[in-house]
Formats: C-alpha cells, sequence, structure tokens
C-alpha cells in the first residue's frame, strides 16, 4: 500500500465481504466502492487526502475536545477509515456526512477530537467529532469561506435547520449534563463548550485562523485577542487557486505576529510556534472541484511537495490515466528518515525546501519568482485546455483522459527540471522536518 499520491480503483463487492475497524467493530461492505484518488503520507494515518469519482473530498484536522468520559461499542471508529468510507461511497459531500455522523453515533469517535472537511462541487461542510458518540456538522455558505487550524470553529448550532446543520439531538443536553454549558450563561456556542480549552485559545491555532481569515475577508478582521473569530467571512475576491495559495504560502506578513526582528536573518518558519506554511509541512492541497462536462475532465488537485513557499502547485485532473510513479513514496512505514525515503519528486522538492530554508531570505525570492511563472503559465493555459475539454469530452474521453496525464507528466518533469537547475549552483545541506 505505498505512500504518496495514488489511485485506488472502484471495485465490486459480494454481500458476505464486512469492513473491519482495529478495534474491532465491523460493518457490512458496500456492493460497489468507488475509485479515489488518495495522498498518504508515511506513518501519518491522520495526514491524508482523498478525493474521489464523484468530486467528493475529504480531509481533516486534529481539534482535541475536552471529553474525558466517552463512550465507545465495538472499540470504536478512528479518523482515517472513516475518510476512507467517505471516498469510497459518498455521492455527494452531504452523503458523506451522514455517513460519518452515522458510524460515529453507532460506534464512537476513538480520538480526542477532529473536524473533517468534506466538501463537493456544489457545497462544502465541517463535521466537527468529539470523542466519544457527540458530533456537530455545518454547511458553508455559497458566498462564504471558512478557515480552520487545529480546533474547533463551529459557533452557534441550530439542528432544526436541516439545510446548513447535521449532528448529534443531545449535544446541547449532554454539555448541560457534563456542567460544560449552563443554558442561563447564554446562547450554546459548541467551540467554547466542546474544545479543549487550552487547545482552542493556544496561539498557534488562533493566530493561524487569523490570518487565514484577513487574507480572504473582504473587511477587517479583528484580532483574536480583541474579538472571537468568525466561523466564516464574505471573502474580497472570487476564491481562486492563486488566492488559497497565498494563505497556504502564509507566515504572518504584514501582521503584528510576525517576527520582524528575525527578518532577513532567519527563516519565518522558525519566528513563531506554527505559522499557516510550516517547516512541519510535508505538502499543501488545493482542490479545484468541478463538475462539468465531468468532474474526472474538469476537477484539479493541485498538489504542492513540501512547503509552498519554496515549492510549487502541480495540476493533477481527476481524469488522468495513470500518476507519475515520482509521486509515490519509496518508504512505506515512516521508518526511514532522510532523503533516501522519498521518490523522485518528493525527493527533489525536498532538496529545494532545504536549499530554500538554509538561507531564506537570500533564496526565496529566486525560488519564488521560479515557481510564480510556472504556476501563472499553468493557470494561463488551463482555460485554453477546459475549452478543448469539454469540445472534446463527448466524443473522445479516452482522447481527452490521455491528454491529462500528458499534461500532469510534462508538468511534473518541467518542474523536476527546473529544480534541478535551481539547485545545480548549491547542494542543499538542511533537513525540513516533515508531519
Amino acid at each position: 500500500d505505498p505512500a504518496g499520491l495514488k489511485r485506488v480503483r472502484r471495485l465490486k463487492h459480494s454481500a458476505r465481504e464486512f469492513v473491519s475497524f482495529p478495534g474491532g467493530a465491523r460493518i457490512k461492505q458496500a456492493p460497489v466502492t468507488f475509485a479515489y484518488l488518495h495522498l498518504k503520507m508515511p506513518g501519518l494515518p491522520y495526514s491524508d487526502a482523498l478525493l474521489n469519482e464523484y468530486g467528493v473530498a475529504v480531509a481533516s484536522n486534529n481539534c482535541p475536545s475536552r471529553e474525558d468520559s466517552p463512550e465507545l461499542s465495538a472499540g470504536g471508529v478512528g479518523g482515517a477509515q472513516l475518510r476512507r468510507l467517505v471516498a469510497e461511497r459518498a455521492r455527494t459531500a452531504l452523503e458523506g456526512v451522514e455517513l460519518v455522523g452515522g458510524l460515529v453515533e453507532r460506534f464512537g469517535y476513538t480520538a480526542s477530537g477532529r473536524t473533517m472537511v468534506i466538501a463537493d462541487p456544489r457545497e462544502g461542510w465541517l463535521v466537527a467529532l468529539v470523542n466519544g458518540k457527540h458530533w456537530v456538522a455545518r454547511r458553508v455558505p455559497d458566498d462564504s469561506v471558512a478557515v480552520i487550524a487545529n480546533t474547533y470553529t463551529i459557533g452557534k448550532v441550530d439542528l432544526s435547520d436541516r439545510k446548513n446543520f447535521r449532528g448529534s439531538a443531545d449535544i446541547v443536553d449532554y454539555a448541560v449534563k457534563r456542567g460544560w454549558y449552563d443554558p442561563k450563561s447564554g446562547p450554546f456556542v459548541f467551540r467554547e463548550v466542546y474544545a479543549r480549552p487550552d487547545v482552542k485559545t493556544a496561539v498557534w491555532n488562533t493566530h493561524r485562523w487569523y490570518s487565514g481569515l484577513r487574507i480572504l475577508a473582504a473587511g477587517e478582521i479583528k484580532r483574536p485577542e480583541e474579538a472571537p473569530l468568525p466561523f466564516t467571512v464574505k471573502p474580497r475576491e472570487p476564491v481562486s487557486v492563486r488566492l488559497l495559495a497565498r494563505v497556504l504560502r502564509d507566515h504572518y506578513e504584514g501582521t503584528v505576529y510576525f517576527d520582524s526582528s528575525a527578518e532577513r536573518k532567519r527563516s519565518p518558519h522558525l519566528g513563531h510556534t506554527t505559522t499557516i506554511c510550516s517547516p512541519r509541512t510535508n505538502s499543501s492541497s488545493i482542490l479545484q472541484l468541478r463538475e462539468s462536462p465531468s468532474v474526472e475532465a474538469a476537477t484539479v488537485w493541485w498538489l504542492c511537495l513540501w512547503q509552498p513557499c519554496s515549492n510549487p502547485y502541480l495540476p493533477v485532473y481527476a481524469g488522468v490515466e495513470q500518476l507519475p510513479r515520482s509521486l509515490l513514496l519509496r518508504d512505506e512505514t515512516g521508518e526511514k528518515r532522510g532523503r533516501g525515503a522519498f521518490g523522485e519528486a518528493y525527493g527533489q522538492f525536498f532538496d529545494v525546501a532545504s536549499w530554500v530554508e538554509k538561507d531564506y531570505y537570500g533564496r526565496i525570492g529566486k525560488a519564488r519568482r521560479l515557481w510564480n511563472r510556472f504556476e501563472e503559465a499553468s493557470l494561463f493555459f488551463q482555460p485554453f485546455l477546459d475549452s478543448y475539454i469539454k469540445a472534446k469530452w463527448a466524443e473522445s474521453p479516452d482522447l481527452v483522459r490521455e491528454l491529462l496525464t500528458r499534461r500532469l507528466y510534462g508538468a511534473v518533469e518541467q518542474a523536476l527540471a527546473e529544480a534541478r537547475g535551481l539547485l545545480a549552483a548549491s547542494p542543499p545541506s538542511s533537513l525540513p522536518q516533515g508531519r
């Protein structure tokens, strides 16, 4: 079961098959499990993302809860298995939300807490799981954008509003029973009641949450020390690959949290406990979910290996016939460390990240100019490719799939060649620590 970016094919199953969970729980297997792309990190079962053939994408964030007496049945279910089941069974984001919620209520969630992001070309949801059998999901409004770090962000909950909420029927009553919430104190706010207290106020969460929002928001966002951060904001411009890449490359530049005393002396990754773009970032993804003329011909997974500030986003169309082996990792367990554990692409971009980190302000400008040109060329070419796809898809889908595959292989090879040229004069000597 190789790590890296891989394709899992659609499969048929017999009525006698079951899906088993590590703790002992099991459910009947679906008659058919859908095909999906899976980005998997070795030795990190919670650090993955999946995109299925219906355009349903799922990823997640660790969000510790305050629950200290979780109820589990048959050992409970974990996040890695839940994400895989969403990819295998959900035709829409809402189907994925209800699948996850049903399994959590039946068996209980094994970890402290997590927020799953489940989206399709038409809508997106955040699904907050609490250790045990409690959960809440909120839909992100069509005209808004949400940001999440490693703590719950869902605020007020209205389970009677079925268009925008799902969750455990006793989510409020249970909190009252445990003494976490007093109805006389004011409205029930999920994140305030269920998040682990030290985590919900930790600067490595609130500062990332704030910085993402202030880049995206049309209006001013007050710092978390001044006012509670909002669940969503109206974006300043149509959300695009460029705009999201800017968020994912952020180190708090232009804010009071940026360590200006370290500027031009050390990497901005070292100026704060955790920035959005971090030395622990092992990959970064932007999923452009579209469905016309089909999900496989329109949806693009923009994938960056290692820190996105120093490396490029590669366009992976969902309909590619085959993925380059260079996007896999040689070590499948996470036990090995160092350059030899990576496949060709991971290794090459690891070298770039290492090279930049060694002399960040002396080298980041050269790296960014290179990758800006690369990405702008990809984005400039995309409308022309989209027009061709729409014109040819109905009559020649196999031809389109071959074109998309050639596009990916060409982009990867070009990026690798550019990276080799960048490093030719100065080999890397430091090791970024992936997560």
